[in-house]
């Protein structure tokens, strides 16, 4: 793959913080880095611009856990466009969740929904065979300690089942004595 025309966003704070951010069970970092390389490989076939979808696999996901499935490529998109991106990126990831979501109104757009939907496909083959090693277990326990989204999420769970302990202990008699 040519990093020339991304060398910018591999170096870019947004794109650096998803190595510590959880995403299909693996880090963000490696599934971004996955749909662009086979966005790389697809785009000429496709009679797209590679430069331009290459560019929106890096971002298709930054702050995808603000939205939902069907609406994180919209908030992708708005992340890009407050980067500097040009408006045929934002628009290629606006609907990179095709079915899902908005149909792509550009070579680009395909592109990256297709590369999108086989890196998924990958990113679950390989948790698949860490479960075996151990490997997906350890790396998403890391995960959900150095992703704030989730470390968040673990602190409700605790105080919910702390909670859930002292109901159990007390019961209604306790509470109403």
């Amino acid at each position: 793959m040519d990093h020339a025309s991304i060398a910018d966003l591999l170096e870019h704070p947004r794109v650096l913080e998803t190595r510590q951010h959880l995403h299909h069970s693996i880090p963000k970092h490696d599934h971004i880095m996955r749909v662009a390389r086979y966005s790389y490989h697809l785009a000429p076939l496709l009679g797209a611009d590679r430069r331009t979808v290459v560019r929106a696999a890096l971002l298709h996901d930054l702050d995808s856990r603000l939205g939902t499935l069907t609406t994180h490529g919209a908030i992708a998109a708005r992340v890009a466009a407050e980067m500097g991106e040009p408006e045929c990126v934002s628009q290629a990831i606006v609907s990179h969740m095709y079915p899902l979501g908005p149909r792509p109104t550009s070579r680009e757009g395909w592109v990256l929904a297709l590369a999108d939907k086989v890196a998924s496909v990958s990113d679950l083959t390989v948790f698949i065979g860490g479960l075996f090693t151990g490997y997906s277990l350890r790396v998403r326990r890391q995960l959900c300690c150095t992703d704030p989204f989730y470390a968040q999420r673990q602190a409700r769970r605790r105080r919910r089942r702390l909670l859930g302990r002292l109901w159990r202990r007390v019961g209604r008699r306790g509470l109403t004595e």
